[in-house]
């Protein structure tokens, strides 16, 4: 495995800084190395400093450093990530290239300044460094051709999307002269340690992604004429509506840039002089006036659109009028529906301009995308995960056009007269008119010049639940819930509910297959694939339940919910949680209560119940105190170690990543961190193989000793003061007293030892107690309707 001990970024751009921080993010130590400024910046006049102080010479990257802390969305992934990056200068520092594993140069998009900086760096660097160009579309083979032979096979294009800690596509593309070996390595290492889906791209103009996703950008402006749209229909109409990113056509071009989108639009009809659409690579007047005027998007404060997408431009007077709403019935059906085929298909199905609009840009796409075979790369699913990955598409072009139906679609393009690719049309006629085909288990496709379905090689270290169920590995199952066999004696409990919340039937399924261990599994993962692992507890059976003022009821779930977090932090196999994105309330507690976590890294957990005019009340308040307060044990004043599960809790914060919720006391020595999301359930797989393997035992049931009665007064002091300031409402103080009241332990002496038991019963108590206010209705009403919280 390729083992990266230091990289260099060179560039501090934008995208450079964006790199140099996920590998950060990463754990890899990183020069970021920019030019020397030739002048002097007032401040540093009044210092003192010279053109030849390090601070002066060093400016540029230090100062992209400190912009990228406190960018939005967050380049860093915890604050602690950015002491691994060391601004230095291209004057003072290639020299330290010589002890660096992976150099990526990322200055300006211009090939004869790659080119010069490449020639510079060919004799610095070591004899085993890899180098790439974090280019979005520039010739590879043209870099290449300036660096010395022994250099060459080291050589190859890493193309990042922006933001890079969030965006889950890098392409590399190697040039004629790069070894394999050295390509295989680095995707490894790529999906493994940076966390990366990678798509292998052949160098040809804007390479895989911005190749599609900009020749459909570019034929959706220039269709908008043609129906009569306006520049919000169109975004509908390319957007969710297509089964595409909501940012859609416009929007996209927004945030990226429109100079961005001009600069690529043209660079490509430069060079793509065999492009059988190439007359399509041009952008109208308009667009070329806005760039011309320095509307460049929302780093100068808009393009197609300002003030949050409120206003948006007339592409006739290019002045700002009022955003409207899109008329067409086809977009406001489409709308209507989740599933991403049916929704395209419900959309197409229409006779109104959107909906012929849409067909057309869907249709140029398909044809344009399979045209791009093998020109752009190997084989369809690149083209698939590029888009998915890298534009953010529910479906790649090719998985939507089986969706629709290759044999039906395709007559339709013939019959409108587009010439579609013979590779497709053999397809089309064959027995299986599809792109794709499983058979035991495995993946092929469909490409040009074949006969039948071939092979897709497997992706390592992901495991699909959806294919092990389509296989028959569904052990047992419940209307929430699913269990999974991932092989090896291991399950894995799948919520399904909506928004993946945690049901009481969840809870229940739980204690079942429990009570089963031992019979197919021997340890179990909790996890799934949704887009994120659990948005906490049902809200909406809790709010009835309130208004009909069924404590009963409510108590007997709360009962329920807390047996199940017990059996499962007891029980006689280990139990591994997977959670990735949102992690909210009931879900945290879930976590909470397995013995390890493997988190995905960007992973945003938080007991947020306050937020909804609740508490925790599934042990995460216990958790907290046994988190907190056993290793305090022998401390003189445990109160201001509990303020931070305090804080987090009245506070309703959420974790931005997994280094964070460590630091809010979700995660705790032991539990792991893992880049990439699609492995993680593999990840968490492997850690339950590994406590097994290494004779796991079932923890021992503990007490602790709380701060009772001295702990709630310093809480109530704290409480009363934020009141009295205007910091907090009456409600809030009201709740956060209930969190206290539990975090303390109740009304005992300090130093009483309770069990675990006892800290559930308060946290029942203190649940049953809010939900009696009318403040809590007002709350939880208003997070269902709007999906906001409400501080009242």
């Amino acid at each position: 495995m390729l083992v990266i001990r230091k990289a260099a970024v060179l560039g501090a751009g934008r995208m450079g800084t964006a790199v140099a921080a996920h590998l950060a993010n990463a754990g890899i130590p990183t020069l970021l190395l920019d030019l020397v400024p030739t002048e002097l910046t007032e401040e540093e006049q009044k210092k003192g400093l010279g053109l030849e102080h390090p601070a002066v010479r060093n400016r540029l990257a230090t100062a992209a450093i400190a912009t990228a802390t406190k960018g939005r969305p967050a380049a860093f992934a915890h604050p602690a990530r950015t002491g691994l990056l060391i601004p230095g200068n291209f004057d003072d520092d290639l020299p330290k290239l010589a002890d660096v594993d992976w150099v990526i140069e990322a200055v300006v998009e211009r090939l004869d300044v790659k080119q010069d900086l490449l020639r510079r760096v060919a004799g610095h660097v070591g004899p085993k460094t890899i180098v790439s160009t974090n280019s979005s579309g520039l010739s590879v083979n043209a870099m290449a051709s300036v660096l010395p032979e022994e250099l060459k096979s080291r050589f190859l294009g890493t193309h990042f999307f922006y933001p890079p800690r969030f965006m889950y596509l890098l392409e590399l593309i190697p040039a004629q002269t790069t070894g394999p070996a050295v390509v295989e390595r680095l995707k490894e290492f790529a999906e493994l340690r940076l966390g990366k889906g990678v798509v292998l791209s052949n160098d040809t103009p804007n390479f895989v992604a911005n190749r599609i996703g900009i020749f459909s950008t570019v034929y959706a402006i220039n269709a908008m004429d043609k129906y009569g749209l306006t520049i919000e229909e169109v975004d509908a109409a390319s957007g969710r509506a297509l089964a595409r990113s909501v940012t859609a056509t416009f929007g996209t071009s927004n945030l990226a840039g429109t100079d961005v989108l001009a600069f690529a639009v043209a660079g490509h009809y430069q060079t793509a002089v065999n492009d059988e659409m190439r007359e399509q690579w041009r952008l109208p007047k308009w667009i070329l006036d806005m760039v011309e005027r320095g509307y460049l998007g929302e780093k100068t404060g808009g393009s197609f659109f300002r003030e949050k997408r409120t206003l948006v431009i007339d592409p006739k007077t290019l002045e700002y009028v009022p955003r409207r709403e899109p008329r067409q019935l086809s977009l406001k059906e489409a709308n209507k529906i989740a599933d991403p085929v049916a929704r395209v298909e419900t959309f197409i199905s229409f006779d109104d301009e959107a909906a012929k609009f849409g067909w057309d840009l869907l249709a140029a796409t398909f044809v344009y995308s399979a045209n791009r075979i093998p020109e752009i790369c190997s084989d369809i699913a690149q083209i698939d995960r590029a888009m998915r990955w890298g534009f953010g598409w529910e479906l790649g072009p090719f998985e939507l056009w089986d969706g629709l139906g290759v044999k039906e679609t395709v007559e339709r393009m013939k019959a409108e007269g587009r010439a579609v690719p013979e590779w497709v049309l053999a397809l089309a006629a064959s027995d299986h008119p599809y792109f794709y085909k499983k058979e035991a288990g495995r993946l092929k496709a469909w490409g040009p010049g074949q006969t039948e379905h071939k092979l897709l090689p497997p992706r390592p270290r992901v495991i699909s639940l959806a294919d092990l169920k389509a296989a028959g590995g569904t052990l047992d199952e419940c209307k929430d819930a699913s269990l999974i066999d991932l092989g090896d004696r291991v399950a894995c409990v799948e919520f399904h509910t909506k928004a993946n919340v945690v049901s009481e039937d969840i809870h229940l399924f739980i204690e079942k297959i429990l009570a089963e261990a031992g019979d197919a599994y021997d340890a179990l993962v909790i996890g799934n694939e949704g887009a994120h692992f659990s948005g906490g507890a049902d809200l909406s059976v809790m709010l009835d339940r309130i208004r009909r003022e069924d404590w009963d009821a409510i108590d007997a779930t709360l009962r329920n919910v807390q047996r199940a977090g017990m059996k499962m932090k007891y029980a006689p196999i280990p139990i591994v949680a997977a959670p990735f994105g949102r992690v909210l309330g009931g879900g945290v507690e879930v976590c909470l209560h397995c013995h390890r976590v493997q988190a995905h890294a960007d992973v945003n957990m938080g007991l947020v119940e306050t937020s909804v005019g609740l508490v925790p009340s599934g042990g995460g308040m216990k958790e907290a105190v046994l988190r907190t307060m056993a290793p305090a044990q022998g401390v003189d004043w445990p109160y201001f170690i509990m303020q931070r599960s305090f804080a987090a809790i009245t506070m309703a914060k959420t974790s931005s990543s997994a280094w964070e919720a460590f630091d809010l006391g979700y995660l705790r020595p032991g539990d792991g961190v893992t880049l990439n999301r699609e492995s993680v359930i593999y990840a968490a797989k492997q850690v339950a193989l590994e406590m097994l393997e290494t004779g796991w035992q079932t923890p021992a049931p503990v007490k602790v000793k709380v701060m009772g009665l001295d702990g709630m007064g310093n809480f109530r002091c704290l409480l009363d003061n934020t009141l009295e300031s205007g910091s907090i409402s009456q409600h809030d103080h009201y709740l956060s007293s209930k969190v206290a009241w539990v975090l303390s332990g109740g009304e005992v002496d300090i130093n009483a030892e309770v069990d675990e038991q006892y800290l559930l019963d308060l946290e029942r108590k203190a649940f049953l107690d809010v939900c009696r206010t009318a403040k809590t209705v007002e709350r939880i009403e208003h997070m269902l309707k709007t999906g906001k919280p409400l501080r009242n």
